[in-house]
């Protein structure tokens, strides 16, 4: 008998991380991007950057196994990665240039070329990070400014957050109007509407991290573990069943979301041992996963030393005592975590480049076994092209869009499977 979707599904969740409980950690590398060293995982290639004598940007494309160097790649250093809608985008300045700029790859980090950037104004802070809520775009500084981009990281709009609050803004997260900004001095402010209004409000510890998974903004402090923002109450509420209590001492570092799945990672204050849970409900419920491997480390460590991709958990550990560094990776992989790969939700991309002329990439995703069409139309409505026009499987797609033919001018381009449709604009400058 065929198990229903939901529960196959469900079962290899379960596999996947009673596994990983009982796994043992491994060095795979000694590559080292220093104290600051980030770590993390797209298209299912690793990257690790960060400065170590010289800035060094690596990418493995076996597991960790090995790693080059592609720090050419970029005309400065490299201060945040982010994945979305098919491209990696890198986020790269220093301070001398002025200019904040977004280069981008669309093959799993082979190759990266400039896509938009963003003018440095006095006093709006350094644009250390990104992330996104789906539909929009985000980039965030270190103070009090971040930017929207609504067309893919093309153009950028600047929200400036009018609060009180002091210190660094070191985190950021949103969902459609809710937006979630953690100070350094301050904890979390929010905002119900897209970032005109900001109000102080924490749990019983001020938050130190948020981030957005799955329509909701998941919050970490030290010692408390981990909340989740209620829109109905309009206030935090506890998720950190599994978790251990205040009286563990431990330092929140980092909350991982990779797919339906929640990482949280901590550093005991006590023991200086690295405590990692997961969580595959929304983070109603946790569980540890073994450290057995891992060594001691430091709580002042970077807070992105942890990766996933569709097989494996790394971990980046740098030892200022010795100056050397390791890279982990979770030992006996479960080989049905790959059933994550598998998209869980109908999605177009914006096509890249953009604009565009002649050729251009189109990505998209179906969910499940239909009748898929792709077609080009120009402002009139007129179909100009039918790009697709088949029944698909689940998966993952991308075609060539060939517009020579065609003069310069605003086209849409609309994707349907079943009764699910989605409609983006490209242009064409010849």
């Amino acid at each position: 008998m065929r198990l229903p979707n939901y529960l196959f599904s469900l079962f290899v969740v379960l596999l996947i991380f009673t596994s990983l409980a009982n796994a043992q950690w491994a060095v795979v590398s000694s590559t080292n991007t220093g104290s600051s060293g980030k770590i993390y995982a797209a298209q299912n290639n690793l990257f690790l950057y960060g400065t170590w004598n010289k800035f060094h940007f690596y990418r493995s494309t076996d597991g960790g196994n090995t790693w080059a160097d592609s720090a050419s790649s970029f005309p400065y250093d490299v201060y945040a990665l982010f994945n979305y809608n098919g491209e990696i985008f890198a986020v790269t300045t220093t301070l001398a240039s002025g200019i904040y700029r977004f280069y981008v790859s669309g093959d799993g980090g082979t190759s990266w070329t400039e896509k938009s950037n963003i003018p440095s104004i006095t006093g709006n802070g350094a644009i250390l990070g990104m992330t996104s809520d789906g539909n929009n775009l985000f980039a965030v500084s270190n103070r009090k400014s971040y930017y929207t981009s609504q067309d893919n990281g093309l153009s950028w709009k600047e929200t400036l957050m009018n609060t009180n609050a002091t210190g660094s803004l070191t985190a950021f997260a949103a969902v459609g109007n809710l937006h979630v900004g953690v100070f350094l001095a301050t904890g979390a402010l929010v905002s119900p509407d897209a970032g005109q209004t900001w109000t102080v409000k924490n749990p019983s510890v001020a938050l130190t991290n948020v981030v957005s998974s799955k329509g909701n903004i998941y919050g970490i402090s030290n010692g408390a573990g981990v909340y989740k923002f209620d829109t109905g109450t309009q206030s935090w509420i506890s998720v950190s069943t599994g978790l251990p209590g205040a009286a563990s001492f431990q330092f929140a570092k980092q909350l991982l979301v990779y797919g339906d799945a929640l990482f949280y990672y901590a550093v005991g204050f006590l023991d200086s041992k690295p405590a990692i849970y997961s969580s595959v409900d929304g983070g109603n419920t946790w569980t540890q996963i073994s450290n057995d491997g891992l060594s001691t480390v430091s709580v002042s460590s970077s807070n992105s030393v942890l990766a996933a991709t569709s097989s494996n958990l790394f971990f980046y550990d740098f030892k200022s005592s010795t100056s050397a560094a390791s890279v982990y990776k979770l030992a006996n992989p479960v080989s049905e975590v790959e059933e994550s790969t598998v998209p869980h939700e109908f999605q177009l991309a914006q096509n890249f480049p953009n604009p565009f002329n002649p050729t251009t990439t189109i990505r998209y995703s179906v969910s499940g076994n239909s009748m898929v069409t792709l077609a080009v139309y120009n402002v009139l409505g007129r179909k100009v092209q039918t790009l697709v026009n088949e029944v698909q499987q689940s998966g993952r797609y991308e075609v060539s869009f060939d517009a020579t033919k065609l003069s310069s001018g605003v086209y849409f381009y609309t994707l349907k499977a079943g009764n699910l449709v989605q409609t983006k604009r490209m242009l064409l400058l010849k």
